[in-house]
């Protein structure tokens, strides 16, 4: 009769240890994947409050904050604007610039009197957006 033979417990011990590894490095990711949707509105917080003691050794921090602002204030351009900002002092020029086209779409949609400063504001950046864009497709 034929019996199988058992493997030797130190030959598969690191194949184990190597699952449970994989397996609790994904549940912890898991768990710490949020996105900025994900945070719920404070109607406390002030529209205006994104660069609010920005301090730019910490700009996750910032961008945290502004992301909770953002949320809080969804028709309004500002939180958008001022978080383009910071997404652009990180580095995210891609981020920055859909959150400029957002927040130009917001104040087109606003039938009030707009804010000339903001609009003159989010227009340079949206050059700026489109100059990048071109640069990147001639280089």
């Amino acid at each position: 009769m034929f019996r199988p033979t058992r493997a030797d417990w130190r030959s598969t011990w690191p194949h184990s240890v190597l699952l449970i590894g994989v397996l609790l490095l994904t549940v912890q990711a898991c768990k710490n994947a949020e996105s900025p949707q994900a945070v719920s509105p404070d109607p406390q917080v002030k529209a205006s409050s994104c660069l609010e003691d920005l301090n730019l050794q910490r700009l996750d921090k910032a961008l945290e904050h502004c992301n909770a602002v953002v949320v809080s204030h969804p028709g309004n351009p500002v939180p958008l604007t001022d978080r383009s900002l910071i997404q652009t002092l990180m580095g995210r020029d891609d981020e920055a610039c859909a959150d400029v086209s957002q927040a130009i779409s917001l104040l087109k949609d606003q039938n009030k009197s707009r804010d000339p400063l903001l609009e003159h504001e989010l227009d340079v950046r949206q050059q700026s957006c489109k100059q990048r864009a071109t640069m990147a497709g001639n280089g």
